[in-house]
């Protein structure tokens, strides 16, 4: 979708660099471009025009089917947006609605035209520009007037660019139990290594699914899922994420791809293709002894002044926004060989792993190839016994007279009928320590915040508490987060959360703020929640609240007893008394507000019976009216008790107020 001109440069493969992406491009030549693991995207610009107030702008994101979209940004700012597409994030938040609507298609094949393109320009949109198989945002300006300041705020350098961070292609894994290829339940989103890369590779009309040795993918797809230790730690082993366009070279990108997650490509005896991880402590797969070996020439690696003597590592780097990022690899004793340094000079060299998307799994892949091109080389002329590497990756080969035994990675063999000699050339296998994240592996860079503007106002503290509410009257469900804002002057707060399933996180969703607190119809109750907020001053505004996270609870601590906002009780004439009182409830967790009344008409007090019962929120008024009548000469005791109560039914404590009451 995005001209490789514009996205790849000129590389030979289809990798898509990053930073391009997250741009909006108008090109009249496009390549499909595809995400894999998570994205963050801008896209082409396939269709823009205006009726002369309105603006609509269709975007064409990635190839589709997409799983999800995390996170929306307009100008470079992360927005939330509403379940009908408004935008609620200021300065887009309008009286009633938004300046801007944002539509989206997952891309799964069945879309059809946009009605608001065909509704606005029947001569230009009609039902044939279905754009169907892309993953696509339709995004609608609405024009505040020219002579308004807003207009200024929301497109004082023209319509604001859009991107989504995306949890991009869904790919076949052969895990599930039923093994069919055709069942929608096998395709999902995931950023497993070697799922990835069999899936870029069956994109090519050529390697169709019997190509595949299945099984033994499957034994390797399991291997990328293992936690391994990190210096903050666990995650697991070979991850993937990136985009890359499908005209680019496809074997430039496979090797990209492979490079990234630490795997190579593998055949079987019967001609299947398979990925295998690529371990610090591989399996010899054969031994090539004195009885194999005819001559033997041995080169002890490159000469000390070319040979490369500091390890650079850069990667697809979540951190940074999704683009290409560099460790600062100070202090790691691997990726310097300080006195080769200080004697020749720095020579170095440069791991970049655009599709990997950890800096743990970028330097534990960057070490092994950094000290492999460090290393020794050789070539064993063998008799025919060295046919036998054909097709293997790792042996071993015992030196001649010293007995010794070194782990090598085999290069295809060449064989020289006219001698009957097989030449095998090898690469020494450095000896790898167990990785140990504390000493060997260099923090992340520093996360950064969007920075395409800056604030004046103070970054509010995390939310500080969530509960899940369910009405003891209406039965609704109810979310809710509090929060402490800064003591400054704003005109906005915005709170969001989102929800995870299956481990993986929703799209923010927004919340409607009060003071201290903000809620959500939303059912959370035992799933994992995230929660945030920010202020704004007008447009301006604070970077969000570091996440507060916490599983959706019910909280059944009792509460305090309701605090009387006004009112009380009253003499309604001859034998009448009247309770009319206003109260509200301060506690977050509080889910109603209950009147009780009992009476004594002299020979104590009966059972207390419910006159009325009110859902609540925190701070929010609650009138109660009721009367009690004696026409009798004997006074009655009548009392009246308020009480909080949680989602659980759980009583706190209540207020009471008691009155005698007779008719003279």
């Amino acid at each position: 979708m995005i001209g490789l001109s514009l996205v790849g440069g000129q590389r030979p493969t289809g990798t898509v660099k990053a930073a391009d992406a997250k741009n909006t491009f108008e090109t009249g030549e496009s390549s499909v471009i595809e995400g894999l693991g998570r994205v963050r995207v801008g896209g082409l610009k396939a269709f823009g025009n205006t009726d002369g107030s309105t603006r609509w702008r269709l975007v064409c994101r990635l190839q589709g089917p997409i799983d999800a979209v995390e996170a929306y940004f307009v100008g470079g700012r992360e927005v939330t947006i509403d379940a009908d597409g408004t935008v609620t994030t200021p300065p887009w938040a309008a009286p009633g609605g938004s300046w801007l609507v944002w539509q989206d298609k997952k891309g799964n094949g069945t879309e059809t035209a946009w009605p608001e393109l065909v509704t606005a320009f029947s001569s230009l949109w009609t039902s044939a520009h279905q754009v169907r198989g892309i993953a696509q945002s339709l995004l609608t300006y609405k024009n505040p007037g020219l002579a308004e300041p807003k207009y200024l705020s929301l497109y004082q350098g023209g319509v604001p660019d859009t991107e989504q961070l995306i949890r991009a292609s869904l790919i076949y894994d052969p895990r599930d139990e039923d093994q069919d290829q055709d069942n929608t339940a096998t395709w999902k989103w995931s950023e497993n290594g070697i799922l990835g890369a069999a899936h870029v590779l069956r994109r090519d009309p050529a390697f169709t699914s019997d190509r595949f040795d299945w099984p033994l993918i499957v034994t390797q797809a399991v291997k990328a899922d293992v936690n391994v230790a990190t210096k903050t730690g666990t995650e697991k082993r070979a991850r993937i994420g990136g985009m890359w366009a499908w005209e680019g070279a496809r074997r430039e990108t496979m090797q990209d791809m492979l490079d990234s997650i630490g795997a190579e490509i593998r055949m079987t005896a019967a001609g299947k293709i398979w990925f295998e991880l690529i371990d610090d402590n591989p399996s010899s797969e054969l031994r090539l002894g004195p009885r194999d070996i005819v001559d033997l020439d041995w080169a002890s690696g490159p000469e000390a002044v070319e040979r490369p003597n500091i390890c650079r590592v850069s990667y697809y780097a979540p951190e940074r926004n999704y683009e290409m990022a560099d460790i600062d690899m100070t202090g790691i004793a691997w990726a310097r060989i300080g006195d080769e340094v200080t004697r020749y000079g720095p020579k170095y060299f440069d791991v970049a792993l655009p599709f990997c998307p950890s800096a743990s799994q970028a330097q534990r892949i960057a070490r092994r190839r950094f000290l492999l091109a460090r290393g020794d080389t050789g070539v064993a002329v063998t008799n025919m016994a060295g046919l036998a590497a054909w097709g293997l990756c790792y042996g071993e080969v015992e030196l001649p007279d010293l007995g010794d035994v070194e782990k090598v990675r085999f290069s295809p063999p060449r064989v020289d009928d006219g001698r009957g000699s097989v030449e095998v050339p090898f690469a020494v296998w450095p000896n790898l320590p167990a990785w140990n994240p504390a000493t060997d592996e260099a923090v992340a860079p520093e996360p950064i915040p969007d920075m395409q503007y800056e604030s004046s106002l103070p970054t509010p503290d995390a939310p500080t508490a969530a509960v899940q509410i369910t009405y003891p009257v209406a039965g609704t469900k109810e979310f809710r987060v509090a929060y402490t804002l800064p003591a400054v002057t704003y005109s906005t707060v915005e709170a969001t959360c989102r929800a995870y399933s299956g481990g993986l996180p929703g799209a923010w969703l927004p919340m409607a703020e009060q003071s201290n607190f903000a809620h959500i119809t939303a059912d959370f109750l035992g799933q994992d929640v995230d929660a945030r907020v920010r202020i704004f001053n007008g447009d301006d505004a604070s970077y969000f609240s570091p996440t507060f996270n916490q599983l959706g609870v019910v909280d059944d601590t009792p509460c305090g007893q309701p605090t009387v906002v006004s009112g009380g009780t009253s003499s309604g004439g001859v034998g009448v008394v009247l309770l009319n009182v206003t109260v509200e409830a301060s506690e977050l967790r509080c889910a109603s507000i209950r009147l009780d009344r009992r009476i004594n008409t002299g020979s104590g007090f009966g059972a207390w019976s419910t006159r009325a019962e009110q859902d609540v929120r925190p701070y929010q008024d609650r009138t109660f009216n009721d009367s009690y009548t004696n026409l009798s000469t004997a006074t009655h005791t009548v009392e009246w008790r308020l009480v909080t109560k949680t989602s659980g039914g759980v009583d706190g404590t209540p207020r009471t107020y008691s009155v005698g009451v007779s008719s003279p």
